[in-house]
């Protein structure tokens, strides 16, 4: 099972922004990683990874930028977290030592799907009395 890394971290954190434009608006890189304090070049690959995923939409042009692909209420936070990291419940090697470290293994998979399952317009409503305004 692998560990998140900075990547998984500022793309949760772009998305996070990207959720929160005003009427779905396109947004610019460049406002992006001010918001997040991701660096440009960075935030560009990131962007490329979750468009890639159907997870953002890019439009060129002099007021393109990047937007979701489909509203918040439809992206889990797993979804974004495997675009950029793989998949987080895999187990690797031989788990079949005994029968309850099988179930172990299987149980500790399900919670952690459970737990990336949050959308992402539900992080707001988890973390209320962190909210702030974008």
């Amino acid at each position: 099972m692998a560990g998140i890394s900075s990547k998984g971290i500022y793309g949760l954190a772009a998305m996070h922004v990207l959720s929160h434009s005003v009427h779905s608006r396109t947004m610019q890189v460049k406002e992006i990683a001010a918001m997040t304090q991701i660096s440009h070049s960075y935030l560009e690959q990131l962007l490329s990874a979750l468009r890639r995923a159907g997870l953002v939409q890019s439009i060129r042009g002099a007021s393109g930028g990047y937007k979701l692909a489909r509203p918040a209420h439809e992206i889990k936070v797993i979804e974004i977290l495997e675009a950029l990291e793989g998949s987080l419940c895999k187990i690797e090697g031989n788990v079949g030592a005994s029968v309850i470290l099988e179930y172990f293994w299987l149980d500790i998979q399900e919670k952690i799907q459970e737990l990336f399952s949050l959308k992402l317009s539900e992080l707001d409503q988890a973390y209320q009395p962190y909210h702030y305004e974008i």
